[in-house]
């Protein structure tokens, strides 16, 4: 990658951001490839939908937050990513006021909170690779149903390449 002010014509972007509907938020993250991708960011990305469907999987009734962070580490570690990877994969989402659409509480290890219908999370995949500079994430909002998860922002889970 480059130093802060200098441009290439290659690069990737992290985004994270919410959409606001009656103070109820539905957020969305991607990291999005300016130029030709690296082969590094084609197997995290691969690696990120893989994790990502996994843990959208466990997105139901009765299973807990750590159940949906195990489905996260177990895809990362297949992938030999699990240095790459955060201690914690998401979060609940709600109606709040402040700076902050994340709610209380969030996907790590063994977390018990029971999953129910009707709630509405947020799950992002995170990987960051210091030694190669490599970043690469993929998160969307979903609806909990009787059955599991809804997505409800951007279904498509594509590599962004621009």
């Amino acid at each position: 990658m480059t130093g802060v002010g200098e441009r290439t014509a290659a690069d990737q972007i992290t985004l994270e951001f919410a959409g606001v509907f009656r103070h109820y938020h539905a957020a969305i993250m991607r990291t999005a490839i300016v130029g030709e991708p690296r082969p590094q960011h084609i197997a995290y990305h691969s690696a990120a939908r893989q994790a990502l469907i996994a843990c959208e999987a466990e997105m139901k009734p009765g299973r807990t937050a750590g159940d949906v962070f195990a489905a996260h580490a177990r895809v990362f570690a297949e992938h030999g990513l699990s240095e790459h990877r955060l201690n914690a994969c998401g979060y609940s989402l709600g109606a709040k006021f402040t700076p902050s659409w994340m709610d209380w509480p969030m996907f790590y290890e063994a977390n018990p909170w029971e999953i129910a219908p009707g709630m509405v999370v947020f799950a992002h995949m995170i990987l960051m690779d210091s030694d190669t500079e490599t970043a690469m994430t993929l998160g969307r909002t979903s609806l909990v149903g009787e059955h599991g998860a809804e997505a409800l922002t951007m279904p498509a889970l594509d590599l962004v390449i621009r």
